[in-house]
């Protein structure tokens, strides 16, 4: 039995108060797949101080334990419930819901782990990807707070600084070494990413393998809709735009990338 639309796919995602509701690489990652699938789903919005109480009455399995030593565990979105077997499937974490997406519904929409290049991406999303979230996420840091629900924007601001162990919005101030540090770093693990997509011979060096959309472009795509959201408060808060310079690196090569994705932005 398949997702209808009258028996969707729930899909927990934390809100922004953005014109383009969500926000979250993570939560991008699994949105950009189920629209790229065409899978009937639909949205419930919690914010971030729920998501623990709510998904341990859902039954929704923890994603990890806190990095605190305690031995808690760790509720993360974006979960997913597929109500459609007589014992609802109940899932977090974005590449764990992808594989099952693909498992579960292989004749739906195009397949995102083509057997040849499945290892190589998974690899890629362990490697590469990471020499540049890292980087995003310290641009992006201290904006995210003006973008969240009052309750939601406390919790991450809380949270966020003690895991820094300083003030968020001491995080790569604007004309800071950080901040430069910060772009030399994403730089360069941009300019990695694109040495990888130009051996896509067949894909000209426009998708990671191949010459269709994967789920290693839909986490590419993911990261940088989560650097272009924030983006939207730079000029209000007086740093240079994340997004912007992105899309002007590699000869605006990310720029022309996101544009294969402006298509599957809805939200249901």
């Amino acid at each position: 039995m398949a997702a209808t639309p009258s028996n969707p796919i729930i899909l927990y995602d934390i809100p922004a108060s953005t014109e383009l509701k969500p926000w979250s690489i993570n939560m991008w990652k699994t949105r950009l797949l189920l629209n790229l699938k065409g899978l009937p789903y639909r949205t419930e919005w919690i914010s971030y101080p729920d998501i623990q109480p709510t998904f341990e009455k859902l039954g929704i399995k923890h994603t990890s334990l806190k990095m605190d030593g305690s031995g808690r565990p760790h509720y993360t979105c974006p979960a997913i419930i597929d109500p459609t077997s007589p014992e609802p499937t109940k899932l977090s974490d974005s590449t764990p819901i992808a594989l099952y997406i693909e498992e579960t519904y292989p004749n739906v929409g195009p397949k995102v782990f083509p057997d040849a290049s499945k290892d190589a991406q998974l690899e890629f999303i362990d490697t590469a990807v990471w020499d540049i979230i890292t980087p995003i996420g310290d641009l992006v840091a201290a904006q995210v707070p003006a973008i969240l629900d009052p309750r939601g924007s406390d919790y991450f601001y809380r949270k966020r600084s003690a895991f820094r162990g300083r003030p968020l919005e001491t995080v790569c101030l604007s004309g800071s070494d950080e901040r430069k540090q910060a772009w030399e770093e994403l730089k360069r693990g941009l300019d990695a990413i694109a040495k990888i997509y130009d051996r896509n011979v067949e894909g000209k060096g426009e998708y990671f393998a191949g010459s269709d959309i994967t789920y290693a472009d839909i986490f590419l795509a993911a990261i940088f809709l989560w650097a272009r959201i924030p983006s939207d408060r730079d000029q209000d808060m007086n740093v240079d735009s994340v997004w912007g310079g992105i899309a002007k690196l590699n000869d605006g090569r990310w720029e022309k990338f996101m544009q294969k994705f402006e298509g599957l932005l809805q939200v249901n």
